[in-house]
């Protein structure tokens, strides 16, 4: 296949946006527009798979240290041209980029087909897939783009995508406010990455990523020990470390860590396809792809490897904790993405790049199956998400409840499922890094994939098994704002459980094979000698020793380093199910309501005082200083008093000259008589100076 046409990738969903969010314009029958809509934007998604597909396997076969430009304009017509600054638009075709796109596409498409039976009695069907072509589009142009401007209009474009499929049912005052969170909290981590890349042009004189003349950034850090500009000086390692710092505050927002995650949670306000797509397979993992793209500037830099792997470490630990004691489904999950997203990051931080990179793949497919899973519950059981009104439905959601279980193994990292090998590899890493911190990090991974298998497998229990807590027959459909929930589907009327369509499930069954073979597939046992997504990445990561650091010797044995994992996951599961399975009494909610009670359970439920703390500081704090500080001390006391000080000046000079203005002839005439005669003493003067 010509390269040419990978474009396609990135073009395909652009037009699926087009279509959606035009055809009403010339389509007036809206039950054709659904049905264009249903076949036109999931198949533009699924063939932008396909493409990308055929591109990797032909990628597979030509030499790995080929790096492949697509020019979107003309070389000699740059996109932008502002004095010195020029950026081509250009696609950059490359491990990195077609890994991620495989990943944006693949899962994405099948989330497309899930939301056409999730969706389809909502009353703005169309909308939704506009929404989600465009943010396709958009995922595609961070990845694909060759150049740190591309990737923030990316960046930004999947952040207003976001802000509008989390209040997509705007009229419920809770999604809208959801979205306006996730939409700000993000503005502050994008702060930081456009310093970052201001910076970048600053020192490098460019923001390309790779260009035909060996000038770009990743090029220009491929050095061993240094890092060159555009003239052939070193760029000193305080600058570097500066740069990596301000991209991190980037990632920071966007992929929810300490401290701008408190976004995350409440955008499980959305549709359940949303927090599938945009919280499991595609926009939180931005910030790990970004870092991954930058390895090559991050391995210079100890210092700011050290923040990633803590800030990860800290994350990972804190949100699991948040995990335990929540009793909505999808907060569980989007508490569970956070402390997930920590682990990459922690990868990343630990000079593991392209083991990150396989935890994003392995998390896209478990956790958009957990999501996807989730949303088959909420939609057979006409909207509710409370666990405590739940119990029993492995009987009556057999095929749900068979797909989730392999995805929480997976998850919890049970042996030899796809989580079991990309966690398994983080932590190994993390114990041969950075001499003794190394076995901190490991010790604290440990203890989150405990507490990860604890709280999935709470999920399962107060879900799946029990005895029902709720009355078939008498349940009642949810509704967001003036939209129903289409996912109550043809029976929402009669108030029973039932099993969700087709489109639905399907993806799911793709999924559940995804969760379970992929990390064997990619992983050190696979096929072709073992790690091929490590192999196939090569070129698109920096190793560790390119910064001159080197990994420490090895904590224990990979034998041994497996069995422990695999003991510490199992322990998880089986505390859960011994705790649970003690308190099946029918009608229980399975937590006593003092251990609700509990000001550490509320602590907890609180995200550890974030938010009160935000509440204070931003919210009330920055009302004082709007109020007092900005309206009675600038604009009363300063802007207004300095107004009325020139209105009362002006209206005391008019007074002085009304006097002036008599209205007799006589006195005008004295005025002019005395104007003239100082005017000639004046020319008498100068005259006799002269």
């Amino acid at each position: 296949m010509n390269l040419q046409f990978a474009q396609l990738i990135l073009w395909l969903p652009l037009l699926g946006f087009l279509f959606c969010s035009t055809s009403g314009l010339y389509i007036k029958d809206r039950a054709l527009q659904k049905r264009l809509t249903t076949i036109i934007a999931p198949g533009v998604v699924l063939a932008s798979f396909v493409i990308a597909l055929l591109v990797t396997l032909q990628f597979g076969s030509t030499p790995r240290e080929i790096i492949a430009l697509i020019p979107g304009t003309s070389i000699y017509d740059p996109w932008i041209r502002f004095g010195g600054f020029r950026v081509n638009f250009n696609e950059v075709i490359d491990p990195l980029s077609l890994v991620m796109s495989l990943v944006v596409t693949g899962v994405g498409g099948l989330i497309h087909v899930y939301s056409v039976g999730y969706m389809k009695d909502d009353r703005d069907y169309t909308r939704f897939f506009t929404y989600f072509n465009l943010f396709i589009f958009m995922m595609l142009l961070l990845v694909l783009g060759d150049n740190f401007l591309l990737m923030f209009v990316g960046w930004e474009g999947v952040g207003v995508c976001s802000y509008l499929l989390i209040s997509f049912w705007f009229t419920d005052e809770a999604n809208a406010r959801a979205g306006n969170k996730a939409f700000i909290v993000n503005r502050v981590g994008d702060l930081g990455f456009s310093l970052g890349i201001m910076s970048i042009w600053s020192y490098f004189g460019t923001v390309s990523f790779y260009t035909p003349q060996h000038r770009g950034v990743l090029e220009l850090a491929n050095h061993v020990g240094r890092v060159l500009d555009v003239t052939g000086g070193v760029v000193p390692t305080a600058v570097i470390t500066m740069i990596c710092l301000l991209l991190f505050v980037g990632a920071v927002g966007k992929s929810a860590q300490i401290p701008l995650f408190v976004w995350l949670p409440d955008a499980m306000a959305g549709p359940t396809p949303v927090s599938a797509l945009i919280h499991a397979a595609t926009m939180v993992t931005a910030g790990v792809v970004m870092l991954s793209r930058c390895s090559f500037l991050f391995v210079h830099s100890a210092v700011a490897l050290h923040v990633v792997a803590w800030v990860g470490l800290a994350t990972a630990f804190m949100a699991a904790t948040m995990a335990l004691v929540q009793t909505d489904i999808k907060k569980v999950l989007a508490y569970s993405t956070i402390s997930q997203l920590g682990y990459m990051f922690m990868a990343c931080g630990v000079g593991d790049f392209s083991d990150g990179i396989f935890h994003v793949v392995t998390h896209a497919f478990f956790k958009a199956l957990l999501f996807l899973g989730a949303g088959a519950v909420i939609h057979s059981m006409l909207g509710e998400q409370d666990m405590r009104k739940m119990g029993g439905l492995k009987k009556k959601l057999p095929a749900t409840w068979a797909v989730m279980i392999i995805a929480t193994y997976s998850i919890a990292g049970f042996p030899l499922l796809s989580g079991f090998w990309s966690k398994d590899a983080i932590l190994d890493s993390a114990s041969r890094s950075f001499a003794g911190d190394g076995t901190l990090l490991y010790a604290g991974g440990l203890i989150t994939a405990f507490l990860t298998a604890f709280y999935m497998n709470r999920l399962m229990w107060k879900t799946f098994y029990t005895q029902e807590r709720f009355t078939d027959g008498q349940l009642h459909t949810h509704h967001h704002g003036d939209s129903d929930d289409s996912g109550h589907g043809e029976d929402q009327g009669n108030g029973h459980v039932h099993p969700s369509p087709g489109t639905m499930m399907w993806p799911l069954y793709i999924l559940a094979i995804l969760a379970a073979g992929f990390g064997w597939f990619a992983g050190p046992y696979g096929p072709s000698g073992g790690n091929l997504l490590d192999k196939f990445l090569a070129p698109s990561i920096a190793p560790l020793s390119l910064g001159g650091l080197h990994p420490q010797a090895d904590l224990m044995s990979p034998v041994a380093g497996y069995l422990l994992s695999s003991l510490i996951a199992i322990a998880g599961l089986v505390l859960a199910a011994v705790m649970y399975g003690r308190r099946m009494e029918s009608g229980a909610i399975l937590e006593p309501a003092a251990a609700d009670a509990s000001p550490l359970v509320q602590f907890l439920r609180n995200n550890w005082g974030f938010d009160a703390l935000y509440n204070l500081i931003f919210i009330k704090g920055g009302g004082l200083l709007a109020e007092r500080g900005l309206m009675r001390g600038v604009e009363t006391d300063t802007i207004n008093a300095a107004g009325d000080g020139i209105a009362k000046s002006v209206g005391g000079i008019s007074h002085l000259l009304r006097r002036i203005q008599t209205g007799y002839v006589r006195n005008y005439a004295l005025v002019m008589l005395v104007g003239a005669v100082t005017l000639v003493v004046g020319m008498l003067v100068g005259v006799m100076q002269h």
